[in-house]
Formats: C-alpha cells, sequence, structure tokens
C-alpha cells in the first residue's frame, strides 16, 4: 500500500505540467508573465545551420483535412539542426547509497529493505525496489534501478492546475535562481544530466514553496516529458522529468521517472520540417472519416525512447509531437438533446523517416 500511494502521489504531481514550456537554462523566469518564450516567434527564422528546421514559436492554419492548428510550437534549441541521429541507449543506474546520503543524512532509519518490483520503465535495469524510511516520516524509493521517489510527510499537494503559478515570483525563504542551483546540484551528484526547467510558484498555500520540473537529457539530447508510443510488443513509454518541490524546510518531494545512457549513435539524418510533419499529420486525418472538429493545440520535438527485445535497452527517436483535441456532439442522458464532448490525444510523428509511432490514442 505505501508503494502504491508513492507513485499515485508522484504522478497526480506531475501529470499537468508535463507539457509546459521550460523556462531559461538556469531556470529562472526573468518575468512576470510566465513565460520563457514569445509565442510572436516567427516559425520561417533559421538555425545556425541555415536548416528549414521551424523554431520556437506559434502557428495558425487549417489543413487541407480541415483540422485546425492553433499551437504553440518548442524546439529545444539542441535539436533545432537540419540533421540528426537515431540513438540506442540503456538505463543509467541511480546510486542507492547516494540517495540515502543525499536525502536521509542524519535521520533515524526505522525501516529498510527490498521488494518485488515490475520491470516497466524504459531502461529498467533490475526487478526490485529498495526503500528506506525515516522516523521524520521520510520515504525513499529507487525502483528498477534509474527511477527514483523521495517524499517527505509534509509532501502534500492540492493544486490541480499550477500553470496559473508559472509567475517567477520569488518566496522569501529562497529565491528561484538560488532554489534552482541546490536542485541542479542534487542532480549533478546523482549523475542525472537534466536541461531546461519550469518554476511554479505555491504562494496560496499555508505552506508557500516551489515546484520545479527540468526535462532530463541523454547525450545533450532532451527526453519526451510527454507520453510516447506502444507497438506489437504492447509496452507503453510514459514520459520522463524530473520533479522536486521545496519550501521553507528543505526538499520535501524529489523525483525521477527514468534515467537513461546512450550506448551507440548512428548516423545523423535529414529532419523533417515542421509542415512536413504536418502534412503525416493531415494524411492520417485524410485517411479516416471524421466526425465532429479536430484541433491541434500543442507542438513539442524531444527523443523518445521505443523498447526493444533486448532487455533495459531501448531505441532513442526524434519525434514531432502534437497534442490534438477532438470535439464532437453526443446525445445527452436524458436523451431530449447533445452536448459537446472534448476528447484529447496526441500524434507523435518520427522526425526522421516520417512514420507513426501508433499507440492508444482515443480519439480517433
Amino acid at each position: 500500500m505505501k508503494r502504491f500511494a508513492v507513485v499515485l502521489l508522484s504522478v497526480l504531481l506531475v501529470l499537468l505540467p508535463g507539457c509546459t514550456k521550460p523556462v531559461t537554462e538556469s531556470g529562472v523566469q526573468s518575468t512576470e508573465s510566465g513565460t520563457a518564450e514569445s509565442t510572436d516567434a516567427s516559425l520561417a527564422e533559421k538555425t545556425d545551420d541555415s536548416s528549414a528546421q521551424a523554431q520556437s514559436g506559434h502557428v495558425e492554419k487549417t489543413l487541407s483535412s480541415g483540422v485546425k492548428v492553433d499551437a504553440d510550437v518548442y524546439v529545444p534549441e539542441s535539436m533545432q539542426k537540419s540533421a540528426l541521429a537515431e540513438m540506442r541507449g540503456q538505463g543509467q543506474l541511480i546510486d542507492y547509497e547516494e540517495l540515502k546520503s543525499l536525502f536521509c543524512s542524519g535521520k533515524t532509519i526505522t525501516e529498510e529493505g527490498e521488494e518485488p518490483w515490475e520491470m516497466v520503465t524504459p531502461g529498467a535495469m533490475e526487478a526490485v525496489g529498495k526503500y528506506v524510511s525515516t522516523q521524520d516520516g521520510d520515504y525513499l524509493q529507487r525502483i528498477c534501478g534509474n527511477t527514483f521517489y523521495y517524499m517527505t510527510e509534509r509532501d502534500i499537494q492540492d493544486i490541480e492546475d499550477l500553470t496559473i503559478y508559472e509567475t517567477g515570483k520569488n518566496l522569501d525563504f529562497a529565491s528561484i535562481e538560488e532554489t534552482d542551483k541546490t536542485i541542479r546540484d542534487i542532480a549533478e551528484k546523482l549523475n542525472i544530466a537534466v536541461g531546461k526547467g519550469v518554476c511554479y510558484t505555491i504562494d496560496t498555500s499555508s505552506q508557500p514553496h516551489y515546484v520545479f520540473q527540468y526535462e532530463i537529457l541523454v547525450n545533450g539530447m532532451p527526453l519526451a516529458m510527454f507520453d510516447g508510443g506502444s507497438y506489437s510488443d504492447n509496452v507503453f513509454t510514459p514520459g520522463t522529468y524530473l520533479t522536486a518541490v521545496l519550501d521553507e524546510d528543505g526538499i520535501r518531494h524529489f523525483d525521477v521517472s527514468y534515467v537513461l545512457k546512450e550506448t551507440e549513435t548512428g548516423d545523423a539524418q535529414r529532419v523533417l520540417t515542421l509542415d512536413e510533419a504536418l502534412d503525416k499529420v493531415d494524411e492520417k486525418y485524410n485517411s479516416i472519416i471524421m466526425e465532429g472538429d479536430y484541433y491541434i493545440n500543442d507542438i513539442q520535438m524531444a527523443y523518445t525512447p521505443v523498447q526493444t527485445e533486448e532487455t533495459g535497452i531501448v531505441r532513442l527517436i526524434p519525434v514531432w509531437y502534437f497534442q490534438t483535441t477532438h470535439q464532437i456532439l453526443v446525445p445527452n442522458r436524458s436523451g431530449t438533446g447533445k452536448v459537446m464532448l472534448p476528447q484529447s490525444g496526441y500524434i507523435l510523428i518520427n522526425a526522421l523517416d516520417g512514420t507513426e509511432l501508433l499507440h492508444s490514442n482515443g480519439d480517433i
């Protein structure tokens, strides 16, 4: 039961902001507006290598299939290239003793042990979870070797929409910049490479605190914070990120969903431009009978892991991510009329060959 509570709370905490836009590399926002990127940036702007790769900005258009696109576009700086390579990777072992030293040092341990754990996360290395509880109410668990959760007794979250707290406001006990450095120092000690992050300042709580989220990097490339695909073996790939919550008493929550490392890098291949990727999405919708209205309201690029038949080994593929909404009229409960039912989903397009990474979407 304790293990279930740990996982459930962590999922609830990080579920919503998984598709938000990162802030600056230092993790500090410079304005009260809460946006780190201008959504007015031109999509025609070129990258340093003069490729036609779209950079972060905003796009509005209607596809030939009738799908309406009104979306922010986020392309990480490291992926703003005309060519990228597919990689192979495996799980990166997180040092359990280092975890204990960082989060439980000087505290009285009341329980410590191991328990079986299903190897379901990408790059999972061992079918076991190691855990430790302290007299202060702390709970630390490392799962499958490359995933961990740390929670304190005061780790209570009741915030449903974190995005409204992306204000750049500093709290009295420490600035965003100072707190960001604390988190990055911990990640460095654990040998976890993190990229850009976003900070939420929760100042309406009885315990004001920060919530931070960071991209996790493999070979300098960001892993997807959005969910991935499932294939013939029906293996589902969740997004990954580092989440940390800090208040005036210190860290009260810290977790990493999984860490991977690159083992092999293939030859660089031409990357589909945004227009070319949208053409692939348009072809998909043109091939079906559509009922209702379809929208694309968020577009991102990242590397996503794909499970292989080799235990712990994944393919790392650059993808275009399109968040979708399908609005359709359905009969109401009384049967006297109809109500609009929105259904959310997403489409993943392999940015190297244009194929779709299939998964259970629910909106088509």
